[in-house]
């Protein structure tokens, strides 16, 4: 799955797709991670996972402020972030 975000319509991804860019990120299996995964409960989704977690947003396109970390510290709060900057299929 090409995660480019080159062009002016940036592809959008599935709930699947974002855990696989997360579990990247975090250098973590994708088995590790589902839909109701919290940062509580990944040892690597420490406070440097989250800040490897904006550089992915940021590479996405998908803008969230250095305010708004608490929806970086769940996968629904995440997925919410796509969904919000209309990234989510």
């Amino acid at each position: 799955m090409s995660t480019s975000n080159a062009g002016s319509n940036p592809e959008k991804l599935t709930a699947e797709g974002i855990i696989l860019l997360i579990a990247e990120a975090l250098d973590v299996p994708a088995s590790k991670l589902n839909e109701t995964s919290q940062a509580i409960d990944v040892s690597e989704w420490d406070s440097m996972g989250i800040l490897t977690i904006l550089t992915v947003l940021d590479r996405e396109g998908v803008k969230c402020d250095m305010g708004n970390t608490e929806a970086l510290q769940s996968m629904k709060g995440i997925i919410d972030v796509f969904r919000t900057a209309g990234r989510l299929e």
